[in-house]
């Protein structure tokens, strides 16, 4: 039996399209402005148009044209309960979109895979990728990095959308990158699994033992992802204002600096309250310390942040 394929809704998913569109021409225009604004900025903001056109449909070629093989390779060797879901596009947020290769729902787990199909030959350590042109090697955007990205935010999805069954998956859900059609790679100390092709992909999945997920979650996560709309923008911060409105009133935040200079936060509440505070900083991409106990008042936490 084979791996059963999900679609999302075509015609909400051509909004999706529609309105990341929109976010980069808006950022194509900021792009051109900024440009624009220095010496000889009439004379460079053509090139610049070119540039930058070209450098986002490179950076989509890059994964396109492998996704097809991939989908196939994990729809005839997965058991058939797994359920595959090729191209997933989701707003988090506001114009925060992630836009996943293949998203495999399986009993033992929940993986989001990330497709490459760059030539050649590729190094990744400690989530650094290199790519040998000619007879050096060249730094290239890091692959896992972006696939860290998209499921830090496939889980804030799932809590903002599903939050009792995020609780329950948040802890088996597990990226894995795949490159369709390089020569040879070598990944070391990197956060996941790197691999060629989607027979390699399928091994990785096979590796995660266990009923890690019930089949009712399943369903509950095709369901929402299947029917997922882009946000009302206005709502959404509607939304968000008010809840941020009743954590304030639940537990109280202070901001200061020690005696040596690092800069910290105290918030009286639960554990979990400064764990969303910490979010929320590291959302603005500060470096956030461990959360720690005070001593001396047990319903304070407090961490460093720079």
């Amino acid at each position: 039996m084979l791996a059963r394929f999900v679609e999302q809704d075509k015609e909400i998913k051509k909004l999706f399209y529609q309105k990341i569109k929109e976010k980069e021409e808006r950022e194509k225009q900021k792009h051109l402005d900024k440009i624009s604004e220095g010496f000889f900025g009439w004379l460079l903001e053509p090139i610049a148009d070119v540039a930058y056109t070209w450098r986002r449909i490179s950076e989509k070629e890059q994964g396109s044209s492998g996704e097809n093989s991939v989908g196939w390779a994990l729809h005839l060797w997965l058991p058939s309960n797994a359920v595959v879901i090729n191209d997933l596009v989701l707003e988090v947020e506001p114009d925060e979109f992630i836009q996943i290769d293949h998203l495999v729902l399986n009993t033992n787990g929940i993986f989001v895979l990330e497709t490459k199909s760059w030539d050649g030959a590729f190094l990744g350590t400690k989530d650094k990728c290199r790519m040998k042109q000619g007879n050096k090697w060249a730094e290239v955007q890091s692959p896992t990095n972006q696939n860290e990205r998209h499921v830090k935010l496939f889980k804030k999805w799932l809590e903002e959308n599903l939050p009792d069954l995020h609780e329950r998956v948040k802890d088996h859900i597990y990226p894995i990158v795949i490159f369709k059609r390089a020569k040879w790679v070598k990944a070391k100390d990197c956060s996941m699994p790197v691999v060629i092709g989607g027979m390699e992909a399928v091994g990785e999945i096979r590796k995660v033992k266990g009923e890690n997920i019930c089949e009712e979650d399943i369903n509950l996560i095709i369901e929402a992802v299947k029917n997922a709309k882009p946000l009302d923008h206005e709502e959404w911060k509607r939304k968000h204002s008010k809840r941020k409105e009743e954590d304030e009133k639940r537990y109280q935040v202070t901001t200061g600096k020690t005696s040596s200079g690092k800069m910290y936060v105290r918030i009286l509440g639960t554990k979990e309250d400064a764990q969303k505070v910490a979010e929320e900083y590291k959302n603005q991409n500060y470096t956030i310390s461990e959360i720690r106990q005070d001593k001396k008042d047990k319903n304070v936490w407090f961490f460093y942040y720079s």
